[in-house]
Formats: C-alpha cells, structure tokens, sequence
C-alpha cells in the first residue's frame, strides 16, 4: 500500500501543482471489501470548490489510467475531495499553512501532564511545535515536541481568550465576546464585531449594527471565537 501512495504522489504532486492545486494526501485503504484510493485536493491559493472537484476528479481518474506499470493490485474506487475543515496535518508546509489557525495535537507521551491540546499555531520549527492554549481563562504558551505528537489536526472550535495589546489588535474585526462585572446598558454579555480598541474601551458591533463601548476596567473576560 506504501508504494502505491508513493507512486500516486510521485505522478499528481507536481502536476496538480501546476494547476494552482496542494496535494494534501493520498489514502489507499480497504473499506468493507473495496480497496479505496482517496485523494485530497485544496487549492494553493483560495478554498476548493465543487466545480473543481468534479473536473479533479475527471482528470485524476484519467492520470491513474495511464501510470505504467500499473502501481494498484487489484481494482479500487476512487475518491477526490477536499481535506476538510478537520484536516490531518502530516507534511512541514501543512504545518507552516496552519500557522496562527487553531489545532488539535495528540500525543504519544505527556507534556506538562497533559496528552493532548487544543490551541493556536504560533510556531513551528523542525523540532517544535509552540502553541498558545487557555488554561483557567488565561492564555499561555507551550512547547511541545515533534516527537511527542501521535497526530494533529487542524479544528473548527477555535477560541482565544483576549489579554494583551497583541491579542486585541489581532482581533480587529472578527467576532468576540465580552463579559463584564457590572451592567452596561441592562447587559453584561456582548458579541459582536470588535470595531474599535483603545486604552479606554472596546467597542463592539452588534448585530443589528449598534455600536456599544464596554469600559476596559469593566471587563472581566473578552475572547474570540469562530462558533458563538
């Protein structure tokens, strides 16, 4: 099974590249009693669609035809689709693509007592991964070991608590959500669209558009997050 996915990377890699597309991953594997050769595609530049997989699809399944000697045993099913939004990262430059996105890591031994986290990318080294986890509401950052890590996946629950000047210019115009100690306008919980930041105050875009200013000593949590 090895070769064959050597050999289906070896011939798309370069000529998808040439299109404008990343071969994410190749999947040979049995499923009930058909082998499957799984392809995953994405764009170099934007998100994939479906009118590009149907002609990938089209195209890949013409290329395999043609690999001499034939690499596959016996007969298969193909299937190409996109790596999705929970997308295994295995390759250094799906690492280096992940960076300031939110993951999941495994791990294979414990660091700092855990077994896995749930993080930002802030770096990414041959040796190291550094990512920024929340631990009781705080941020903070942790090293873990390329060693150490069984499997990593990029993840849609991302969620960032915000501190420092740093976190809140980088939160400009994405969607979080203050709570405050005491009621501002009959409320102490806001989300919206951050707008605005100074040393006094956020200000907030709610949905309908209004503009509200929570007092920065008033705040007692701010965080952004792609699922409220």
């Amino acid at each position: 099974m090895a070769n064959v996915v050597e050999t289906v990377q070896a011939v798309l890699a370069p000529e998808l590249a040439d299109q404008g597309f990343d071969l994410w991953d190749v999947i040979y594997e049995k499923q009930g009693s058909d082998m499957v050769l799984r392809v995953l595609v994405d764009r170099l530049d934007g998100a994939i669609n479906m009118d590009d997989l149907v002609m990938l699809t089209e195209t890949i399944g013409e290329r395999m035809d043609q690999i001499e000697p034939d690499p596959f045993p016996e007969a298969y099913l193909m299937d190409v689709s996109s790596p999705g939004a929970e997308r295994e990262l295995k390759r250094p430059q799906d690492y280096e693509w992940a960076l300031e996105k939110y993951i999941h890591v495994a791990l294979n031994q414990e660091v700092d007592g855990e077994n896995e986290f749930d993080g930002e990318l802030l770096a990414v080294t041959d040796d190291m991964l550094t990512l920024a986890i929340t631990v009781k509401g705080k941020r903070k950052r942790i090293d873990v070991p390329r060693t150490a890590i069984k499997q990593a996946n990029l993840t849609i629950s991302q969620e960032r608590i915000l501190t420092t000047p740093e976190d809140f210019d980088w939160a400009m115009n994405k969607m979080v959500r203050v709570s405050t100690y005491q009621k501002i306008d009959g409320k102490k919980d806001f989300a919206g669209e951050l707008t605005a930041v100074s040393d006094e105050a956020l200000t907030i875009t709610l949905e309908d558009d209004t503009a509200v200013d929570v007092p920065r000593d008033a705040i007692a949590q701010a965080r952004q997050a792609n699922n409220f």
